[in-house]
């Protein structure tokens, strides 16, 4: 119930994010689109900073989990945990099937599969932004920002709902980080701001963290309704 309720709070307050989007966009909307070149630079270069980060997070996920549990690890510990064979730092359970792929004999998680392509061609994308594009028309700005929407909210659908095909848990991760870059571009430039591109960064770092809660539930979801007594998450 309390990872339920924490996804759902998650969820809220992405919504809420869309919602301030839509907000500082309306009211923070410029006519003159030609953005300073060492601008569009600062934006792009954190935006790709932040997908190396969350290249290297994709291809070695474990490292975020031993950050984390480490952090919450009391100084004592009163039962041994159950030891839990992992792979693509899944259990090896049939539940969880559809979460890894088989790459070059490596079992690898498909949702991070999916962030890491994702991450990959959103660098390639605000690369050829940032020395190619730069007159934009308003309309094609605000459609970016609602194709980037629509791309966030089929992730978090197919997370929710949990189709149980490997391949569209790949492409629904793709479409996430597509959807961050969309959002980010189409904020920067529609206002010409770089407080604005930034903004953009922070809120798809909460939408990220919220696609991570929702998951958390579905897992503990599957784990509860198992009969094993495994329980991995």
């Amino acid at each position: 119930m309390n990872q339920k309720r924490n996804a759902f709070s998650y969820l809220i307050l992405s919504i809420i994010g869309v919602i301030l989007i839509i907000i500082l966009i309306w009211f923070g909307g410029s006519n003159n689109n030609m953005i300073n070149f060492y601008d569009k630079l600062m934006v792009g270069l954190a935006f790709i900073s932040c997908c190396l980060v969350g290249l290297s997070m994709a291809f070695k996920p474990n490292r975020l989990r031993k950050i984390i549990h480490s952090g919450k690890q009391g100084p004592k510990q009163e039962s041994k945990p159950i030891n839990i064979d992992r792979q693509g730092h899944h259990p090896v359970c049939e539940k969880f099937i559809n979460h890894t792929i088989k790459f070059n004999s490596k079992i690898l998680c498909a949702g991070c599969t999916g962030l890491a392509i994702g991450s990959i061609i959103s660098i390639v994308l605000m690369a050829i932004y940032i020395l190619f594009f730069n007159d934009i028309s308003q309309s094609i700005l605000v459609i970016f920002i609602i194709i980037g929407m629509i791309l966030i909210a089929i992730n978090f659908i197919e997370v929710i709902i949990s189709f149980k095909n490997t391949g569209v848990h790949i492409i629904s991760n793709v479409f996430l980080v597509l959807g961050f870059s969309f959002v980010v571009i189409g904020m920067f430039q529609l206002t010409g701001a770089i407080i604005y591109g930034l903004f953009g960064i922070i809120i798809s770092f909460l939408w990220l963290d919220t696609r991570i809660r929702l998951s958390n539930w579905r897992h503990n979801t599957l784990c509860t309704r198992c009969s094993e007594h495994c329980k991995a998450y």
